[in-house]
């Protein structure tokens, strides 16, 4: 059986700002720090063969607390990247709404069929996000690997483990910041998903952006 441990990254200064990041850079806040922390502390009894992270700052420093701790190094993996947004990068959100308002507007309803102008489509992110999920499953046959990546992605392989196309995305959840998602994968391609956007072990930490924003 392989393991995969899937973290979404702690707050960052976009996500304070009320920005749409996508594969723009920006930092952890100090409570983003504090909550990849409480994620590495409840990881501690979890055995962890490997690290892997989107190469973005943001999700290699939440993955950063969890590899100290077990003395792991991280491998970065653009695979992992949080969607390519185009012309919505760093923008805030009331602006994006303001000057590409149809776009947008399909963003936040009807996630799975969304296209950031001038970026990537979901459904392209989709298919990087789970070519990257396979290879590592691959690479790691009966271990068990963390990987830190970003909301959007993880709401992708969340349909994925729920059952869903890309397409129905809005019938579930995104993940909070620093939460932990557990699947167990057998070796014939079947699994069985553990946790989804677990956040307990964050108690008053907990910071979740509203349905359809990233």
């Amino acid at each position: 059986m392989t393991t995969l441990i899937v973290v979404r990254h702690g707050q960052s200064v976009s996500n304070l700002q009320k920005r749409f990041t996508g594969q723009h850079e920006t930092d952890l806040t100090e409570l983003g720090h504090l909550q990849a922390e409480n994620t590495a502390r409840f990881l501690d009894d979890c055995h962890i063969d490997k690290i892997y992270a989107s190469d973005l700052s943001r999700a290699m420093e939440t993955a950063r607390h969890t590899a100290e701790r077990k003395g792991l190094l991280i491998i970065p993996d653009r695979g992992f990247r949080e969607i390519n947004a185009g012309l919505w990068e760093g923008m805030e959100y009331d602006a994006i709404r303001a000057k590409y308002q149809q776009d947008y507007q399909i963003w936040l309803t009807d996630l799975g069929r969304a296209h950031p102008t001038g970026g990537e489509s979901v459904r392209q992110l989709a298919q990087r996000v789970y070519q990257a999920t396979e290879r590592v499953l691959a690479e790691n046959r009966g271990k068990t690997v963390a990987i830190f990546t970003h909301a959007t992605p993880l709401r992708m392989l969340g349909c994925l483990w729920h059952g869903l196309a890309p397409e129905d995305a809005v019938k579930i959840n995104g993940c909070a910041n620093a939460s932990v998602s557990v699947v167990e994968y057998e070796d014939d391609g079947s699994f069985r998903l553990v946790h989804y956007g677990y956040n307990k072990h964050q108690g008053e930490n907990v910071t979740e952006l509203p349905r359809g924003l990233v």
